[in-house]
């Protein structure tokens, strides 16, 4: 059964990927921006930039291990869950934009098939390689909760921790919405990690834009700082936090337009 719409006058379909399907979620109509959400997150986290599907095809997607999405958690799969989604909806070229620990995923795909991207878009993405971590993501604790079956312990921990609080307070809805769907699928794997460095990006064929809010974690606004060193364009959003794209929508929803004002208009 194919899930009911999570944007309004979405349309949505399953996408089979080795261990089970994504549920993808399609919107508008012009070139196809596909939109990575972060951890603990779901596709839901894109619903302030639905104004964009006046301007492109948007494709929301449930990562696997999140969301409505059936595949278990697999970091390292993602980059060819992305290929898949675009080959099952004919996407020759695409915009890609990584959220968090997707901008892992974002940058892998940006590494295996860049001739497929019209552009690369990370927001307040993890990095390796780069000094200070100020972050204390609680994993172990989150983990053990998860295993003992104490979800309503473990969302706890997640909804305290400064990452997934929003700045905006309304924004709170929606994050306490997709924070009460998690279900710790991922901390129950121990899968391998995917590695993300700021060099990719050097070179790249394509515009790259790192998107930080300024009350994001120092250590976020610091790998922002090194993309943009590689040559990325760095855009700091005032008064925003990690979830930047819902702190400050139509500010974020801006710089995606400009950023894309001047790139090739390709149909979806």
């Amino acid at each position: 059964m194919v899930p009911v719409p999570r944007w309004p006058g979405g349309v949505v379909k399953r996408v089979a990927v080795p261990g089970g399907d994504l549920v993808v979620e399609t919107l508008g109509a012009g070139p196809p921006l596909l939109l990575l959400h972060g951890w603990t997150l779901d596709r839901r986290m894109w619903l302030p930039q639905l104004p964009l599907a006046r301007h492109f095809t948007l494709v929301g997607v449930d990562r696997r291990g999140f969301g409505q999405s059936t595949a278990p958690p697999d970091l390292v799969s993602e980059p060819d869950d992305v290929l898949h989604i675009a080959d099952a909806l004919n996407l020759d070229r695409f915009h890609l934009v990584g959220m968090s620990q997707s901008g892992r995923v974002a940058l892998a795909v940006a590494t295996r098939v860049a001739d497929r991207l019209l552009s690369l878009t990370l927001q307040g993405t993890a990095l390796d390689g780069v000094p200070g971590d100020d972050e204390q993501v609680p994993i172990a604790a989150m983990t053990a909760a998860s295993r003992s079956g104490d979800l309503s312990g473990m969302r706890n921990m997640v909804e305290d921790h400064h990452l997934m609080q929003p700045v905006n307070p309304a924004g709170t809805v929606l994050a306490a919405a997709m924070l009460a769907d998690y279900d710790g699928r991922d901390l129950l794997v121990q899968g391998q990690g995917l590695p993300a460095y700021a060099d990719t990006i050097v070179g790249a064929s394509f515009p790259v834009t790192a998107i930080v809010g300024s009350e994001d974690t120092p250590r976020r606004r610091v790998n922002a700082q090194a993309l943009a060193q590689a040559g990325a364009k760095m855009i700091l959003l005032p008064g925003a936090g990690h979830l930047c794209n819902i702190d400050g929508p139509d500010a974020f929803n801006a710089a995606i337009l400009t950023h894309h004002s001047a790139l090739p208009r390709l149909s979806a």
